[in-house]
């Protein structure tokens, strides 16, 4: 019921938000798209960099008091509705990765997330998953937390399913798999500021210092003109806010935003980062028409 109320005035809210924010009015909604498959149609030369990509904060954070909860959706759910980014935490426990926000276990295992990724790109070839893993609630060595990312990459079932690389490889080389952004030890390239990423991720600024550090790096995305860094733009907040309220605010914002800009401007975004993004109506579907 929650959500069914909430999408029936989404409009009415995206417009009093955006009012609140001193953004632009929004715009009329953007064609209607097939998100489960919105890659399918890009150029296998495109670069990572220059795309659009909707992406969610803690993606496997559905269980657990309100403030451990991001997301009300499967990671089948999110990829489906247009999700190509995935922030997963991980806890190591006895040889296996749980996942976890904070000290709160969300009832699934790594090995729960590489099957419905595999599923999804087994349906979906020409789609890709970007995926951030990072260690979480735990004082096990990188080192271990590295031996237990191999040994899930080297299980049969999953040969070839995770592209581990030097650098962001260009979409058709990234097509029918997941691409890792490591943290912690983990192969690859490494997540973090650098030559290939510019991250805004500052979740202890309160709701109107994060509209304005979101909209200083949709700026920097743009003026980048999609080469060079792949910019990731976080949405979430903490510091007292408990993530379903604090995204009622800004998701509505983030879309007003958008939708108030026309022609080139607002493309090769990056990686946009959200709370609850599929309970906020056109949000999704918003940045996946930032593609070419």
């Amino acid at each position: 019921m929650r959500r069914r109320t909430f999408l029936t005035g989404a409009t009415a809210l995206a417009a009093t938000t955006a009012a609140l924010h001193g953004l632009p009015a929004v715009a009329a909604p953007p064609r209607a798209l097939a998100t489960h498959n919105w890659m399918s149609h890009l150029s296998g030369s495109t670069q990572l960099r220059q795309l659009t990509i909707p992406g969610t904060h803690n993606s496997g954070a559905r269980h657990g008091v309100a403030w451990a909860r991001c997301q009300d959706t499967t990671i089948t759910q999110q990829l489906e509705s247009g999700i190509r980014f995935l922030d997963i935490r991980c806890r190591p426990t006895e040889g296996s990765f749980a996942i976890h926000h904070g000290e709160v276990f969300q009832q699934m295992m790594f090995g729960d997330v590489l099957n419905q990724c595999q599923a999804f790109l087994q349906a979906n070839p020409k789609e890709t998953v970007l995926m951030r893993v990072k260690k979480e609630h735990s004082n096990e060595s990188d080192a271990t937390f590295r031996q237990i990312f191999d040994s899930y990459r080297n299980r049969p079932q999953y040969a070839g399913l995770i592209r581990v690389g030097d650098g962001l490889p260009p979409l058709g080389t990234a097509r029918g798999k997941i691409v890792l952004f490591g943290e912690n030890g983990l192969p690859g390239f490494r997540y973090e500021h650098g030559p290939l990423f510019d991250i805004q991720d500052d979740w202890n600024a309160g709701i109107p210092g994060k509209v304005q550090l979101f909209k200083d790096q949709l700026g920097e995305a743009h003026a980048s003109n999609g080469s060079g860094k792949l910019f990731v733009n976080f949405t979430s907040v903490a510091g007292g806010w408990i993530p379903w309220d604090s995204s009622n605010s800004i998701n509505p914002t983030v879309r007003a935003y958008l939708n108030g800009f026309a022609g080139s401007w607002n493309r090769h975004l990056g990686i946009i980062a959200m709370d609850y993004p599929q309970s906020h109506a056109g949000l999704i579907e918003t940045l996946i028409a930032r593609n070419p």
